[in-house]
């Protein structure tokens, strides 16, 4: 069965298929114990990417925006316009793109994530895309996403996580790593994927490639389709750890003056 893997959105196809180009998109979900949280895009292009794809080095950050809204304000992702903040380095002409979205559940995370968006359309023309085999013109953030959490007391409820990166077919063109070849070989030089997840009590057991301040961060290439896998069994908490070291200190406490008082009360013994 044909499956539709994604590089969260392949955002910048056109703009990376010119030598010394260079981008990074970055995909960061930070979700809490209730499965709430925020889901953040984040595009930065250097000048170069920013010409192949059209848009001048010193042109109105506004004109980017333009082009990326469609990609960003369906699928619940926003209501009417995607709110897509721009700015541009004076120094070295980089643009970064980013927009945030909150959820309510994982359910909505799983939404965000998984919704089909149009490559296609940022395109400058048909024949960027048709030098790409096996790429689709439409293709989600994440595949196969399945975040679980559990009902562990305290702050880490245990989570189970599975979803896959990499956009077309798994063993086609797009997921043929190093062996990808011609314009896709300029693209995965250039472009840079980089999933990042903070679950509460990560990072967990994971295959991460990197585990920051407890998040699970993957990193990724086109032509790359690596499955995104992290668990934890919930229930070890610092909070309850700390609990049950309090209720403890508190017993033997109660122990210590129980025994001091009974001694008191004991009657002595006659000479």
């Amino acid at each position: 069965m044909r499956r539709r893997l994604a590089a969260a959105l392949a955002l910048v196809l056109a703009a990376l298929l010119c030598a010394g180009c260079a981008a990074t998109l970055e995909v960061e979900a930070d979700i809490d114990r209730d499965g709430r949280g925020s889901v953040t895009l984040r595009l930065t292009m250097d000048t170069e990417a920013q010409e192949a794809l059209g848009l001048a080095a010193d042109a109105d950050p506004a004109e980017a925006v333009a082009r990326f809204a469609p990609l960003l304000g369906d699928g619940g992702w926003a209501s009417g316009d995607a709110q897509i903040a721009a700015t541009r380095d004076e120094d070295t002409g980089e643009l970064v793109l980013e927009t945030t979205r909150l959820v309510d559940s994982t359910d909505q995370l799983d939404e965000i994530l998984s919704f089909e968006r149009p490559i296609a359309q940022i395109a400058p023309d048909a024949s960027t895309l048709s030098a790409l085999p096996g790429l689709p013109p439409e293709a989600p953030l994440l595949n196969a996403v399945d975040l679980r959490l559990g009902d562990g007391s305290g702050d880490n409820p245990g989570f189970d996580l599975f979803a896959r990166g990499g956009v077309g077919e798994i063993g086609g063109d797009t997921c043929a790593g190093d062996d990808v070849v011609g314009f896709a070989r300029s693209l995965r030089d250039a472009l840079e994927i980089r999933y990042a997840l903070k679950l509460p009590g990560g990072p967990g057991s994971t295959n991460a490639d990197e585990t920051p301040r407890g998040e699970n961060v993957w990193l990724a290439r086109y032509g790359d389709c690596p499955p995104l896998q992290a668990s934890s069994g919930g229930g070890s908490s610092s909070t309850l750890v700390n609990g049950v070291i309090l209720a403890g200190l508190t017993g033997l406490l109660l122990v210590i003056f129980a025994l001091r008082a009974i001694r008191r009360r004991r009657p002595s013994e006659p000479s």
